[in-house]
């Protein structure tokens, strides 16, 4: 089964500090710069000890120690000499890239739409370490992201990070004959280990290819993005998948846990996450204290070309039958180049069997498209005010429900008019809007306890052949505005208890790799114990 169906209930709701500290830091006004010699007056009950151990566990969190407890520090702390102004430099150096990340999301790339995010003031702190009761790896703990996609990540990193250091994940020799359903072959218990680290389950450990290998292999092919055949062929994607080292696996998920970061440090009682990696929609309200609601299905989403964006929105009004006005990039780089070389009567067939019209940029004035030039303006040669745009339909692009939201980069979530895109594993083929496979149920829950009801709903939006000439436009109560984060994921573990990887076709963990600090790999270096 696909990951998005494994990923569904994974997204829980992290613990939160006691209710009186973060009652503090939500009625404080955005972080104030204070003095070096503030925050070493919050930190001054915490020993250097204390700070020690928990720099020394800060991998636990996808950091290298190093980069805190340096070995400087360690020798002069054995020799009993005062480093005391040295180690509160470094412990807050760890709190800050803890909280706010080591990497400036601005360096990233232009598809991150966040800016590093500014430390907690010194009274903000002060009332963090009141609640960790002066506990330095409890501070740690409370100052490190709690939105529950980082939660799960992190989770998932400190189920693969030991199995490099106990040497528990070896390397695996491929072999030149195809594994299938019943195949034998001493190869097969070799992967079924490495599977079982990742957290899929096996029965038998033996040599057979059985029916749990082939539920395995199934769904890294569809996080592979590539039609599932269970099969293991030789010099093929599943083998590059189990080739890629342990060091890289948990390199992935710390690049991961840094994007995680940038984002707010809690999110709301109810939200949107979608997973622009793995191309999922998940949906989770905790609002009401006697029970959960979850709702999640597959997107599609950008292309590499033309990337959604990693950001924070918020969801403000549903509009059925959405016009389609076509944004600059598809204007300028597909619509003319599909025109420039069409006749007069085949542009008017083009606007006509689309249902499409070209407007002035105002749209105050309708222009026929076969007055339009189009090859001068693919040439620059002519330049004009104007834009296309989309009849309501069932055949327009966004379907026949929209969801607006609040950024000015034209990025929202939409219906569509090609759903059999659903059913296939590489779903980044948008223009960077996010296509929705359930969008009547977000539309139904958004409008909840008001006129607009399911039915009501269904009822209001195109039939098959119908065109539309007016949309309708419904602000969602200012309760149910729901915020809306994007973030482009490759790993993460979900409810099943599966660590799953994906490609990073974004090139974002690459750029990302650029400027964090990596962790110190060795095998035998990290007691397994210590992760509780």
């Amino acid at each position: 089964m696909e990951v998005v169906r494994r990923l569904t209930n994974r997204i829980v709701i992290a613990s939160v500090l006691p209710a009186i500290a973060w009652a503090q830091l939500q009625t404080e006004a955005k972080p104030k710069p204070a003095e070096p010699l503030d925050y070493n007056t919050v930190i001054a009950n915490i020993s250097t000890a204390d700070m020690r151990s928990a720099m020394k566990k800060s991998w636990q969190h996808g950091l290298n120690p190093k980069l805190y407890w340096t070995d400087w520090l360690e020798t002069n702390y054995s020799k009993g000499a005062n480093i005391r102004s040295a180690a509160n430099k470094a412990f807050l150096k760890m709190l800050q890239d803890l909280y706010g990340g080591e990497v400036n999301p601005q360096f990233v790339g232009y598809d991150i739409k966040f800016v590093k995010k500014d430390f907690l003031s010194a009274k903000q702190l002060r009332a963090v370490v009141l609640a960790s009761g002066n506990d330095a790896s409890n501070l740690m703990d409370e100052v490190a992201p709690q939105n529950a996609p980082y939660q799960a990540t992190r989770e998932g990193y400190l189920k693969i990070y030991p199995s490099c250091t106990d040497g528990s994940w070896v390397d695996i020799t491929p072999v030149n004959v195809p594994l299938r359903v019943y195949s034998k072959h001493p190869v097969i218990s070799q992967i079924k280990k490495r599977l079982a680290i990742m957290g899929y389950r096996f029965v038998n450990m033996n040599e057979t290819f059985d029916g749990d290998l082939l539920n395995a292999v199934t769904d890294i092919q569809w996080g592979l993005r590539i039609k599932p055949d269970g099969e293991i062929s030789p010099k093929g994607k599943v083998w590059q998948f189990l080739s890629v080292p342990c060091s890289e696996r948990v390199r992935q998920l710390q690049v991961d846990m840094e994007k995680m970061r940038w984002f707010p440090q809690y999110f709301e009682d109810r939200y949107i996450f979608v997973n622009l990696a793995m191309s999922y929609f998940i949906l989770m309200d905790v609002s009401n204290p006697d029970y959960n609601r979850v709702m999640s299905f597959r997107t599609v989403n950008g292309r590499p070309s033309r990337k959604s964006p990693t950001m924070r929105d918020l969801v403000e009004k549903v509009i059925l039958n959405p016009f389609w006005t076509v944004p600059p990039t598809i204007f300028s780089e597909d619509k003319v180049n599909d025109l420039k070389v069409l006749t007069k009567p085949q542009i008017r067939e083009y606007f006509d069997s689309h249902h499409y019209e070209v407007w002035s940029g105002d749209f105050r004035r309708r222009i026929d498209p076969t007055t339009i030039d189009w090859m001068g303006l693919s040439q620059g040669r002519v330049n004009y005010d104007i834009a296309i745009r989309q009849l309501p339909h069932l055949g327009n692009a966004l379907g026949v429900v929209k969801f607006d939201l609040t950024n000015g980069f034209l990025i929202y979530l939409h219906d569509t008019n090609q759903r059999e895109l659903f059913d296939v594993p590489m779903r980044q083929l948008s223009s960077g809007c996010i296509r929705l496979e359930k969008p009547f149920d977000l539309a139904e829950y958004l409008l909840e306890d008001t006129a607009w009801d399911r039915k009501t709903i269904e009822s209001m939006v195109a039939r098959p052949g119908e065109v539309m000439t007016k949309s309708t436009e419904i602000p969602i109560p200012k309760a149910k505005q729901t915020p809306v984060y994007t973030a482009y994921l490759t790993s993460m573990m979900s409810s099943d208890g599966v660590v799953r990887f994906v490609d990073d076709i974004y090139g974002q963990n690459n750029a990302i790799k650029r400027y964090l600090t990596p962790l110190f790999v060795e095998p035998r270096t990290v007691n397994v114990g210590e992760i509780n």
